[in-house]
């Protein structure tokens, strides 16, 4: 990964943080290209269900009248963005100084190859719409079911294109201060936690959390 994270310090391997990140976050955004065109972005709901043997899945869907789901072709990889919490960090806020202003954030790349769900796969299409109804609406107080009259899901099955990602390979950027002085980090942590807007709060829990995960690992090599 490229960018202001891109440091080595910031770099995220472990796949089980990444698909923790995945799984808390997935609303993501699919990135593909059909040869010689320029590449296509769209927001996705996904689904994650673990594969026997292997990497947990990803399976989407899109409108039909979305044009990107036709440049999906199994020998070439497409690219799911995963955003995690980010919030703004202000210089004045390090016990020391000088420093400038900067960004902390997670987020996870996920390379896969996608299959295209068709003529005679119903039953996993219908499969796939009703487990993503059910695993967004578990968080509800009374949560809806796809329940529908069985015409109004047929013609809703038709509009749609749905898909199954293999996971090929995962990169990670966790870039949460981990280059600056433990005091300087408690005091952003502190500032963070004090916001009721944005991400400062989820930020200053994982800036937590990574100093004690810091921190076990160094009593581990002790």
């Amino acid at each position: 990964m490229r960018g202001e994270g891109g440091s080595p310090e910031y770099g995220v391997d472990d796949e089980e943080r990444l698909w923790q990140v995945v799984g808390d976050h997935p609303f993501g955004t699919i990135v593909s290209a059909a040869d010689g065109e320029a590449p296509l972005a769209t927001l996705v709901p996904y689904l994650v269900q673990d594969a026997e043997g292997g990497r947990p899945r990803l399976w989407g869907h899109m409108g039909r009248a979305n044009p990107q789901w036709r440049s999906f072709r199994a020998d070439r990889e497409v690219l799911n963005i995963f955003r995690g919490p980010d919030a703004y960090v202000s210089p004045s806020w390090y016990v020391n100084h000088p420093y400038v202003p900067t960004w902390n954030f997670v987020h996870v790349h996920v390379y896969g190859r996608p299959r295209l769900l068709g003529a005679g796969d119903d039953a996993a299409v219908r499969w796939l719409l009703e487990q993503t109804v059910d695993v967004y609406e578990a968080k509800l107080e009374r949560p809806w079911r796809l329940d529908v009259p069985e015409a109004y899901l047929k013609s809703l099955m038709d509009r749609v294109a749905t898909f199954e990602i293999e996971v090929t390979r995962m990169e990670g950027q966790f870039k949460l201060s981990q280059d600056k002085p433990e005091a300087d980090r408690r005091a952003l942590i502190a500032r963070l936690a004090e916001m009721d807007a944005g991400g400062g709060r989820a930020v200053a829990d994982l800036m937590e959390r990574e100093l004690e995960r810091e921190a076990g690992a160094k009593a581990g090599r002790l």
